[in-house]
């Protein structure tokens, strides 16, 4: 596949989309993200022979990011064109202030919390999206460039899941990353086709456009083309996939334990029976599982936390604090990150309202049920609150219970991720340490 559009690029098929999506376990109504370009017009003229075949229904959504004067316009002509061939169509706004830096990252969050939580209003669980080869090769390039290891060369996965904050995940399913820009554009030439081109996609601010045109630079001397930037991809997605049994299975040695308050444990590493590049890798999960951060660090600071923790008793990296207490070696959220500390301010009251949840400091999802009465949340380490039954009942340190979700209801602490008091005023609290460790749901809030 080369990266450059040609002329003798092969359109796609409506067999070759549908043998994809019947792989990828596309056969129940399913919604589709079109911005109106050539690969997303592709995949709405591909998605409707699909669905008509199997007789199931298909919704397009079309988000407007209203980051140029003519986008409202262009999402308009998106839906006229979805509704001529057949799909229905709903157009969601991106609306409030924009960043000044860091547009293109900001958007692109916009985009999947608006598009997943359609997904759950219209009671769809699965957005298709029309990422191509060439997206592929591109994402693959960049985070090479800064020192990505297998995790991030493995790049887009052909099916992950995404989250409207404390919404219900949905499966986002890529069907077309083994397919060229150049067959797409053939592919809606070939169904007589109109599309959008937006001006910052030949706009060289933005470093995907320079990537674009590097590799197209790369691929015509014949030093890097797109077929072997798609097997690296591929390569390390099986590459990643082993590490994270391997892992794992580290974790269950070490009789890892995630607590229902936000803390793992796992036992004391023996350093003679347990790799080094093994437990800095496993660790590495583990501080992203309770820090709240939305990265992993990166596994040279992972390594040098990690034995510090095991020299001095305790380590900080990204938000977390690792402890070594009682044998054990703990995994908690750092207090001062949450408490404050000198150039961070503490995390702000955090109110639910009846019928509402709510993603608390990305960790926790917290719910009140409808026809009871709002609360507030803040960490226990904000006010004096007993401490000596759950360090006995749960066995950690004491710097645990700070960064605990305190839950109040007209100042009066009501709840709290383990037995606190005898009424908990029906508030749900649900810890995400382990979604965050299995890293298979992205949650943008």
């Amino acid at each position: 596949m080369a990266l450059t559009e040609s002329p003798q690029a092969v359109p796609v098929t409506a067999e070759f989309f549908a043998a994809r999506l019947a792989a990828l376990g596309v056969d129940q109504d399913f919604t589709i993200a079109v911005s109106g370009g050539r690969d997303s017009m592709a995949l709405a003229r591909l998605a409707t022979l699909y669905a008509k075949a199997l007789g199931i229904g298909v919704t397009a959504f079309t988000v407007d990011h209203g980051l140029r004067p003519e986008s409202a316009d262009e999402a308009a002509q998106v839906s006229k064109w979805c509704k001529t061939i057949g799909l229905q169509h709903r157009i969601l706004v991106w609306n409030g202030e924009k960043p000044k830096t860091g547009i293109q990252e900001a958007a692109r969050n916009a985009r999947y919390k608006l598009l997943a939580r359609a997904a759950n209003e219209h009671g769809f669980d699965t957005i298709l999206t029309a990422h191509s080869a060439d997206d592929q090769a591109e994402t693959v390039f960049m985070r090479l460039a800064r020192g990505a290891g297998p995790t991030g060369l493995a790049a887009m996965r052909p099916v992950g899941r995404v989250a409207d904050g404390a919404g219900e995940p949905v499966r986002l399913v890529r069907p077309l990353l083994s397919v060229s820009r150049a067959q797409l554009t053939a592919t809606v030439a070939g169904f007589d086709q109109a599309f959008v081109d937006d001006p910052s996609n030949d706009d060289p601010g933005y470093e995907r456009i320079r990537t674009r045109a590097l590799l197209a630079a790369l691929q015509e001397q014949e030093l890097l083309t797109q077929t072997e930037l798609l097997r690296t991809a591929d390569r390390m997605q099986v590459a990643t996939q082993s590490l994270r049994a391997q892992e794992t299975d580290l974790l269950q040695q070490l009789k890892g334990c995630f607590f229902q308050w936000g803390g793992v444990a796992i036992d004391l590493p023996n350093p003679i029976e347990i790799a080094c590049a093994g437990i800095h890798r496993l660790c590495r999960r583990l501080v992203h599982a309770v820090s709240g951060h939305d990265y992993a660090p990166d596994i040279e600071a992972t390594a040098k936390a990690y034995h510090q923790a095991i020299a001095t008793g305790a380590a900080t990296l990204g938000g977390a604090l690792i402890k070594s207490h009682q044998h054990q070696l703990w995994f908690l959220r750092e207090p001062a990150a949450l408490l404050g500390r000198a150039g961070v301010q503490p995390l702000s009251p955090h109110v639910v309202a009846p019928g509402g949840a709510a993603i608390w400091d990305n960790r926790f999802i917290i719910s009140v049920p409808a026809g009871l009465e709002a609360i507030e949340i803040e960490p226990l380490g904000v006010r004096k609150a007993p401490t000596d039954s759950f360090c006995r009942q749960s066995g950690a340190p004491a710097d645990a219970r700070r960064t605990i979700p305190g839950v109040y209801r007209k100042g009066a602490l009501i709840g709290a991720p383990y037995v606190l008091s005898s009424n908990g005023g029906g508030v749900r609290i649900t810890s995400l340490s382990r979604e965050r460790f299995d890293g298979e749901i992205i949650r943008f809030s």
